[in-house]
């Protein structure tokens, strides 16, 4: 009978079509049993049926299998699969019964959902095709004829009762045991097998897919070799105006300067409007999406037309207030037109005198930072609608971009605190030393520092004040001036030295065209800009340095440190040119700095023969490092604090109201510093340095700060010149001079460009992926633990202790004295005496003139 052959279809809880969309599926054929091992009972699948659950048209399956899993509630409820034996579809002659009931025609392609032809010599029964079927559990006995065969799951070929199932019996429509004949398409490796679970549609769409990918791919790497070959000749003309303008000034080449640039700032703008209709989602090249990512930013210039003529225009303001600024003398009105170049650095540098100081401190930010305060909160809002254009959300995320972190802010003041114990002794020895030189009277045992008498007009470097604070007095500092003019040096001189130290360590020397191009002196005919620069014109083979270059110990450490940018230059000639660049905007400092290490220590000194006698005692190790510390590690604090104050500022955190009371706030916090005098709102102290004027990022200086001490510990590490386990070998003492090995990393470092995140150039190469304040602390060791024991030695206290208040809201406070955190009283009763005073003057000269006029 029927029941005998055919099964109920099945209807599992795993399948994912809704009910309704399904197509009607037929029962399907099962080849009649041969033996009696073929008539045992067996469980109930889609393509197998017995007595024990043989279907009723009238009432369904029995109870027991009626509510099994997987089992239909009836014949007359709603199923995927046909439960109606009077289906046309299931009767070759669209209504008449065979003898059978069923169709006997197996090759009907009504009857297959896949609609391939059945091949009546292949094994595979329907579970093979019919995704719908129950999920093959290894732990049931199987169904189907093939899947609960024990031959096919333990083949014995030595039992008769056990069909192997790669032959077929030829009176049987399945696989028997027909020993001649083996089916072609029956396993995976055979010419004429077919995947049953393959399907084409699907590969002939994916590869549709991947040959459009690639084209596009291709046209996309074509576009973008023709903008980088456009884009280096825009560069280089661009370059070529700026090098004749700052070599030779006068008003033609500032002209041709200006013209050069504005061209190169509208192809800059061209360019990012076709990168910004390329839908970066669709690339999947990592290179050609970073150059493109690259390219689509831009900055201020991203800008309309006229509000970027307003943000210029404001930048020129307060450049040009800045520029300008110039103060009297002290206590000496008719001395004017004092500039912050020459005359006021020198002033803040070499005058002890507190009151000088002050008042020089003071009259600076007067004329600089307080009149372009206006100007600066409308270039915060320019600056935070130019990152906005830019897909980020204000200027502050605009600006932390290049360093491709999403918690930029916080890991650089993380790295601050590994940095900070160092700082808190440096802090504590300084203070002590003020305060046994200005008096007790002016410097608390425990306040921060004044911010006057640092010897800076900013209180970034404490060089300056060394003739106060040195630790050993008595001892001379390392400086070579007076041999190498003994020696014959000049600035050629000093050049040749510089390229022949790159060359030791298997580095590249310098192309012919650097010689012939580059200016090392100043030229007698004509003026230039004296500021030490590389030049890279973008041609791939001209490269330049502009310097007048002076016979001294430090220019001779600059000249290695600008010479280590033209080697960054010839390493990453081969990328494209959006890739010529640093890692990151710290990363080129970083590398000349940590050449400048390695040709200021002693040893290389000593090498070179510009030291005589050997300087490895203690007293001169000390001078040398904390030398280095007033430079190196006191400039970190005033570098974060300012711009963590603008990220503030760009990110709304604080209001306009409180912009100058912030910056206070955070020079405390950061570096234990504060005013001279009481400040208010009417100032604008972060104003007074360039590059708040200029809107310039500053993070760089920060970051190039740190990153130098590690890429010089991996330098020295490599070369051998380093074991933090051995005390002969200190970090301190490295010199990488003809150390090929220090050379391959660099050049590793150099070669990449911009083509890479920074993180993975680091871990890379030198197998640090981050920013690490440890390989610093290392450096300056030794110098730690003496100026510990200094302080412990002097019971100093260290650290700070906010001792009152730097900076009031109203403006009327401005400028009062503050002595240990107290308002000098004598200072606030002569201001409103004066005050008064004044507006009495004013009262009785009007009267006088009304009487006047009146008569």
């Amino acid at each position: 009978s029927r029941s005998e052959r055919f099964g109920p279809p099945y209807d599992g809880d795993d399948d994912e079509e809704e009910e309704g969309e399904r197509p009607n599926y037929p029962q399907q054929p099962q080849g009649r049993a041969n033996s009696d091992y073929d008539r045992r009972d067996r469980p109930d699948t889609p393509y197998s049926f017995n007595d024990r659950n043989r279907y009723d048209g009238n009432r369904g399956f029995d109870p027991d299998q009626r509510n099994g899993p997987g089992r239909y509630p009836g014949d007359r409820s709603p199923n995927p699969y046909v439960s109606d034996v009077d289906n046309p579809l299931l009767y070759r002659d669209q209504g008449e019964r065979n003898p059978n009931g069923y169709v006997s025609d197996v090759e009907n392609p009504l009857l297959y959902r896949d609609r391939t032809p059945y091949t009546p010599n292949r094994e595979d029964d329907r579970n093979r095709y019919n995704p719908n079927a129950r999920p093959y559990n290894p732990n049931d006995p199987g169904f189907g004829g093939r899947n609960q065969d024990p031959a096919f799951r333990d083949p014995n070929y030595r039992d008769p009762n056990y069909r192997d199932p790669s032959y077929r019996d030829p009176n049987q429509r399945y696989p028997g045991t027909d020993p001649a004949y083996r089916d072609p398409g029956r396993f995976p490796g055979d010419p004429g097998y077919r995947d049953p679970y393959r399907n084409p549609e699907e590969e002939r769409y994916r590869a549709e897919n991947e040959r459009r990918f690639r084209a596009e791919t291709e046209k996309l790497r074509s576009f973008l070799a023709e903008i980088d070959r456009k884009s280096s000749l825009e560069c280089s003309l661009n370059v070529a105006a700026q090098w004749n303008f700052e070599t030779n000034i006068n008003d033609a080449t500032q002209v041709e300067a200006l013209a050069a640039q504005q061209r190169y700032n509208d192809f800059q703008r061209l360019l990012w409007d076709q990168m910004r209709r390329i839908d970066q989602t669709k690339i999947f090249d990592d290179k050609l999406y970073r150059q493109v990512r690259l390219m689509s930013i831009i900055g201020p210039s991203a800008l309309p037309p006229d509000q970027l003529d307003r943000y210029n225009r404001i930048v020129n303001d307060m450049l040009a207030i800045f520029n300008g600024a110039s103060i009297c003398a002290y206590e000496q009105p008719f001395e004017c037109g004092l500039r912050l170049q020459p005359h006021l650095k020198d002033i803040m540098a070499k005058s002890r005198d507190w009151n000088e100081l002050q008042y020089t401190w003071l009259e600076w930010r007067r004329k600089s930072g307080r009149n372009m305060r206006d100007l600066f909160e409308q270039l915060v809002d320019l600056t935070n609608h130019a990152g906005r254009v830019n897909n980020f959300t204000d200027g502050s995320a605009y600006w932390q971009f290049p360093y491709e972190s999403r918690n930029f802010r916080e890991e650089m003041e993380q790295v601050w605190r590994e940095i900070l114990p160092l700082y808190e002794m440096i802090h504590a020895y300084v203070r002590r030393k003020l305060r046994e030189f200005y008096g007790p009277d002016k410097i608390n045992k425990n306040a921060p520092l004044p911010d006057h008498i640092l010897g800076d007009m900013y209180g970034q470097s404490w060089q300056n004040i060394l003739d106060i604070v040195i630790p050993y007095p008595g001892r001379s500092f390392l400086e070579v001036t007076p041999e190498m003019q003994k020696q014959g040096y000049n600035p050629l001189v000093m050049f040749q030295i510089a390229e022949e130290f790159f060359v030791s360590m298997n580095m590249s020397a310098m192309p012919p065209d650097f010689w012939a191009s580059s200016i090392l002196t100043q030229p007698p005919d004509r003026p230039i800009l004296c500021q030490p620069s590389s030049w890279d014109f973008c041609t791939g083979k001209d490269y330049r340095i502009k310097m007048c270059t002076q016979v001294t110990h430090k220019d001779f450490i600059t000249v290695h440190h600008e010479m280590a940018h033209i080697q960054y230059f010839l390493n990453y000639r081969n990328n494209p040119k959006v890739f010529r660049d640093g890692a990151n905007p710290g990363f080129h400092e970083a590398i000349g700095d940590a050449i400048s290490l390695s040709v200021a220590s002693p040893k290389h000194l000593q090498n070179l023969g510009l030291v005589q006698k050997s300087v490895d005692d203690t007293a001169h190790d000390i001078n040398f490092l904390f030398s280095l510390a007033m430079e190196k590690v006191v400039f970190l604090p005033f570098a974060l604090a300012l711009e963590a104050w603008r990220y503030d500022v760009f990110s709304k955190r604080v209001r306009k109201e409180q912009y100058n009371c912030h910056w206070w706030l955070l020079r405390e916090e950061y570096g234990g510093v504060k005013p001279p005098v009481l400040r208010s709102e009417l100032d604008f102290d972060p104003g007074s340095k360039y590059h708040v004027a200029a809107n310039i990022p500053y993070i760089k200086y920060f970051f190039s700060n740190v990153l130098q001490f590690q890429i010089y510990r991996s330098l020295c590490t490599a070369s051998g010149q380093y074991d933090p386990r051995d005390p002969d070998k200190p970090l301190h003492k490295c010199d990488i001079y003809r150390q090929p090995a220090a050379g391959n990393i660099l050049k590793k470092l150099m070669e990449r460009g911009a083509s890479q995140p920074w993180q993975q150039v680091l871990q890379e190469v030198i197998g640090e992926g981050r920013l690490d304040g440890s390989a610093l602390r290392e450096f300056f060791r030794p110098l730690e633990e003496w100026l510990r024991n200094e302080n412990l030695r002097n019971n100093e206290y260290v650290g700070w202790i906010y001792d009152g208040d730097y900076c009031k809201h109203s403006i009327e406070t401005a400028n009062l004295q503050v002595y240990g955190g107290f308002y000098n009283v004598a200072a606030v009763q002569l201001q409103l005496t004066s005050w008064l005073l004044v507006s009495i003057s004013c009262i009785i000269g009007a009267l006088v003139h009304h009487q006047l006029s009146f008569g």
